[in-house]
């Protein structure tokens, strides 16, 4: 009877969405849903945060809006946003669209405002796990196969290529790029992703001035 159940929600979840959020997701219109001191949940996926205007470039589970980041933020009016956060999300723009992305975060954000960037591999701190055939976080040995998975993410079949890397990052690097476009950085540390060992993985707060 309980599988019965959880059959039954699960089928009914995917109906309404495919129905119903769906189509409203795709026809939100983002002046209603962006309004002064909105906070800015881009590459959202399935993961809707409470209190967040939850974007992604495509219609998911978790998103308010669809908007390509990359070349759809003109839209947004300028000084209106308090927080802008991205997790496990920047490494999927390229090298050239990284300025004009992060240009127009800094207009979008009031003066004060936080962008945050979460889950940013660190090329340098995968390379030292590798040459130092730490524990792996796929498999018993932190082999090229993890190198690969982190720095291009995951090569699975159903993953799209909006879904895998375009870039690698050190810490300098970013620290350079975010304060070459005007921010300031308050904080940048290395943590340890959920349900994994080892610290591989930036976290970022910076503040436009």
């Amino acid at each position: 009877m309980k599988k019965i159940k959880k059959i039954y929600r699960q089928t009914a979840r995917r109906w309404t969405w495919f129905f119903y959020r769906r189509r409203k997701v795709l026809n939100a219109s983002i002046e209603d849903l962006i309004k002064d001191n909105v906070k800015l949940h881009i590459g959202c996926g399935d993961k809707k945060l409470p209190g967040y205007v939850n974007i992604d470039i495509v219609p998911t589970e978790g998103a308010d809006a669809v908007i390509d980041v990359s070349g759809g933020l003109d839209t947004i009016a300028s000084d209106i946003a308090i927080e802008i956060r991205l997790e496990s999300v920047f490494e999927h723009f390229y090298r050239y669209q990284q300025k004009e992305i992060l240009k127009n975060f800094y207009r979008i954000l009031k003066k004060g405002g936080r962008l945050v960037i979460k889950w940013l591999p660190d090329f340098e701190a995968i390379i030292e796990a590798y040459l130092k055939k730490e524990k792996g976080i796929v498999g018993e040995r932190f082999d090229l196969f993890n190198v690969y998975r982190l720095t291009h993410g995951d090569p699975a079949p159903e993953n799209s290529p909006h879904r895998l890397h375009k870039d690698i990052f050190t810490r300098e690097s970013i620290r350079v790029l975010l304060e070459d476009n005007g921010f300031r950085i308050e904080s940048m540390k290395n943590e340890v992703f959920p349900q994994e060992e080892l610290a591989l993985s930036t976290n970022i707060i910076a503040i436009k001035s």
